[in-house]
C-alpha cells in the first residue's frame, strides 16, 4: 500500500467566507484565519415552526 502525499492546499494561509452563523466565523477567528462573514437567513416560509426554529439558530 503506498502512503499519499498530502495535498498542496494545506500548505498555503486559510481565508475564509463564513455564510450564517456567527459562532463559525469567530472560532476560526480566535485561530487566527482571515474570515469574511457573510449575513444571510433562508427566506420567509409559512411553516411557523420552523421560522422559530431557524431564528433560534440565526
Amino acid at each position: 500500500m503506498t502512503e499519499q502525499q498530502p495535498s498542496p492546499l494545506f500548505g498555503q494561509t486559510l481565508s475564509v467566507v463564513n455564510i450564517g452563523i456567527d459562532l463559525f466565523a469567530e472560532t476560526l477567528r480566535q485561530q487566527s484565519v482571515d474570515v469574511v462573514q457573510v449575513q444571510w437567513s433562508p427566506p420567509a416560509t409559512q411553516n411557523e415552526d420552523l421560522m422559530h426554529l431557524l431564528d433560534s439558530l440565526l
